[in-house]
């Protein structure tokens, strides 16, 4: 018995849109405590690292029609890693040292089009 390839698209995009809208959560959740300046340790840690090296390249990932899961998470992996590597880059070398605010920019940039991505899986 062969799986109908509607259904297998319909799967990849329930899970693309599952996967936007926990990464959303995670920036906001990494953001809030942030601004309260909760030191939760390991959770925040953990929490505010998943979302700057994924949630730029999700947003970014969420274009790719049609796409394996492999190249998706790959270009996700790379584009979250590479922005914020520059972005951290740019801030040693002009001796701006503020991860929360890097935080608030990368969220604000990305979750726009995280929620077309939550709304519109492709």
């Amino acid at each position: 018995m062969t799986v109908n390839s509607t259904a297998v698209d319909t799967r990849a995009r329930l899970a693309r849109r599952w996967v936007a809208i926990l990464l959303i959560a995670a920036g906001v959740l990494a953001c809030v405590l942030s601004l309260m300046r909760v030191g939760a340790g390991d959770f925040r840690l953990v929490l505010t690292m998943a979302f700057l090296l994924l949630g730029p390249g999700w947003a970014a990932a969420g274009f790719l029609r049609r796409a394996p899961a492999a190249h998706v998470w790959l270009l996700a992996a790379g584009v979250g890693i590479s922005v914020t590597l520059i972005l951290a880059h740019f801030m040693v070398a002009f001796t701006f040292w503020r991860p929360a605010v890097m935080l608030y920019a990368v969220t604000a940039v990305s979750i726009p089009f995280l929620l077309r991505h939550a709304i519109v899986a492709q």
